[in-house]
């Protein structure tokens, strides 16, 4: 009777468990068993919304893994390095604090004056990278005013890469930022120096003196090798030479350097390439076109130039310069490197990097993140163009319902300045196609090369004799 019993119950759990398959394959609605067709379908949905299910969990799964914890409001320090407090640090830390109130920001400032002697500039350089080096030191460090060897900083792995919590963060919505100012910041392939105030680079040009010398200038596609031939095609003519006012030797060749810089130093691996054809064969170059008349260094003899070199730091800036340097001007492209990507240059003067070794990289990068908001890009004494789309677009429209500022038109000497869409929307055309970072003003080694090249364009020591010597304390530098 048992093992009859159990056969029963087993026949019963048998076609109850097949019962219970239909119905789940069929979500609980019969289909015609006599219908392939019928059933193919039923097949396809179950496995369509199967997939559906499945890479729904991946999605979320993904966004877990990618996104950022959210901060946990226990009492939190954060230090900050800085040479000084500028009112806009300060106005961050407050408005900061303010928001987040278990959050403290505290800057570890570097003592000196308002004015501070090169002594001081060299004990700031030294105890700043013996800090950051060290990987003991402040949480975030800020870079304004003083070069410092910033290259020097990344290549050892000081800093973090904040590439990576760029893409974590769901709340970092990139369209609203100038990402095309990180990503040109960039170095050894990731974003380690967060730009947060930036400067354009570009040429003024005499439209009317480039007709009449017969020139047209393709500033989207010229070359350091074009900008080259067309100063000797424009050297002496109607009395006007190629002339970037303001710009003596060794900052000509420190731009070409900058567009240069990953032909002429391998930072990851500590190499330089400065003895070798490549730059003398520059050094040679602009020596001659300084010789020749086609450059000059002579600020006072830059209306009889063609083309000024020049930094914009504003809408209203922009303007003013158009309408300061010639009677009828256009705004070009700096020339780049032949192995560079055409784009308009760009200077940061005002970043900040995180510790890599910090142990509140969180709330780091929480605070990051507020200097790049409206509200703290829209602070109204920066001096220069916003990390913020919203900030810059309201600075031109600004500029188009009231004119110039005041204060920038008083260093324009009384020149018409001209606010037309035209020529406001040239400046955005710039803001949006600023990809090359001028590396010129911070890093050691183009200190170097400004220092030695000075011998050769006085005509002391050759090219070779200079290249070398910038070779070998360039290489004791980056293996210091």
């Amino acid at each position: 009777m048992n093992r009859i019993l159990f056969v029963l119950i087993g026949c019963i759990l048998v076609v109850s468990l097949s019962a219970c398959q239909n119905g789940n394959s069929n979500n609980g609605i019969s289909e015609p068993t006599s219908s392939p067709v019928g059933e193919k379908q039923s097949k396809n949905t179950t496995n369509q919304s199967s997939r559906e299910v499945s890479e729904k969990a991946d999605s979320t799964m993904v966004q877990a893994v990618q996104g950022l914890e959210p901060l946990d409001g226990k009492p939190k320090k954060i230090v900050v390095s800085i040479l000084g407090i500028s009112p806009f640090y300060k106005l961050a830390k407050e408005k900061y604090e303010a928001l987040h109130p278990n959050t403290t920001i505290e800057f570890k400032e570097f003592e000196s004056g308002a004015m501070m002697s090169e002594s001081e500039v060299e004990k700031y350089i030294k105890s700043t990278t013996t800090e950051v080096l060290s990987g003991k030191g402040a949480d975030l460090f800020a870079f304004t005013t003083v070069e410092l060897p910033i290259d020097k900083y990344v290549n050892h792995g000081a800093f973090e890469n904040v590439d990576d919590w760029i893409k974590r963060d769901t709340g970092f919505d990139q369209q609203q930022y100038q990402m095309n100012i990180m990503e040109g910041s960039k170095m050894n392939g990731g974003l380690y120096i967060m730009p947060v105030e930036f400067y354009l680079e570009a040429l003024y040009g005499d439209t009317d003196g480039l007709k009449k010398a017969g020139v047209a200038i393709d500033d989207k596609n010229w070359t350091w090798n074009q900008f080259t031939e067309i100063s000797k095609q424009l050297a002496g003519k109607n009395g006007s030479g190629y002339s970037m006012n303001f710009l003596p030797p060794e900052a000509m060749i420190n731009n070409l350097v900058s567009d240069n810089y990953k032909r002429l130093i391998d930072g990851a691996n500590a190499k330089a390439s400065f003895d070798t054809p490549f730059f003398t064969e520059l050094l040679t170059e602009v020596k001659e076109m300084y010789d020749e008349k086609e450059l000059s260094d002579d600020a006072a003899q830059f209306r009889k130039s063609l083309l000024s070199y020049s930094l914009m730091t504003s809408p209203s800036d922009y303007l003013v310069r158009l309408a300061s340097y010639f009677k009828n001007s256009k705004v070009y492209q700096k020339p780049h490197a032949s192995d560079q990507q055409s784009g308009v240059s760009f200077l940061v003067t005002n970043q900040i990097a995180m510790n890599a070794h910090s142990e509140v990289k969180r709330d780091a990068w929480e605070f990051m993140k507020f200097l790049l908001s409206e509200e703290m890009q829209n602070y109204p004494h920066q001096t220069g163009f916003a990390m913020n789309k919203a900030v810059n677009e309201k600075a031109v429209e600004d500029v188009k319902k009231n004119g110039i500022d005041k204060d920038v038109g008083a260093k324009g000497g009384g020149a018409v300045v001209k606010v037309t869409d035209e020529n406001l929307n040239a400046l955005r055309d710039m803001l949006s196609a600023a990809s090359l970072r001028n590396m010129g003003y911070e890093t050691t080694v183009q200190q170097i090369v400004a220092e030695e090249v000075k011998a050769f364009f006085a005509g002391q020591k050759s090219a070779d004799d200079v290249a070398e010597l910038i070779q070998n304390r360039v290489t004791t530098y980056l293996n210091e």
